[in-house]
């Protein structure tokens, strides 16, 4: 189990970049693309946090880099001035489409290979490998 574990660890499918920017960057886009289709009032750093569960801060410096790069706009939300709304630019909005085409194209794919049934099996135990890992103490995790 080690090893398969450390192959995953290894692969560097995680860590590739497209369009000039990093794979958990064009997550932030895949993400902030499907939370402006699922609420009307906007999509905000706090949002965008905890549909992917990785911290603000971490969220915050990736957006940062997105609206630099011109992937992300920022505007204030017009019923409370403190808090930032973002929404992909068009660039953003190509970037975020051609991954989730990629995404849904790979785990179709995935699906395909290794058939239906052990598909919904292999959720089941990696939901129950990502439990297990959730609840270690966070000194076993170091």
């Amino acid at each position: 189990m080690i090893e398969t574990f450390e192959l995953f660890a290894k692969s560097e499918w995680r860590k590739q970049t497209s369009f000039g920017i990093k794979s958990s960057e064009i997550r932030v886009l895949v993400c902030i693309r499907v939370l402006s289709t699922e609420n009307d009032h906007g999509v905000n750093i706090s949002d965008i946090s905890k549909k992917l569960a990785v911290t603000s801060p971490t969220v915050t410096q990736m957006v940062k880099h997105l609206i630099h790069e011109g992937f992300v706009q920022r505007a204030a939300d017009s019923r409370d001035k403190r808090i930032s709304l973002l929404r992909l630019t068009d660039k953003g909005e190509l970037v975020a489409e051609k991954a989730f085409e990629r995404f849904k194209t790979i785990f179709y794919g995935l699906i395909e290979t290794i058939g239906e049934k052990e598909s919904k099996e292999l959720i089941t135990l990696l939901n129950q490998v990502y439990q297990y890992f959730r609840q270690l103490d966070p000194i076993d995790r170091e």
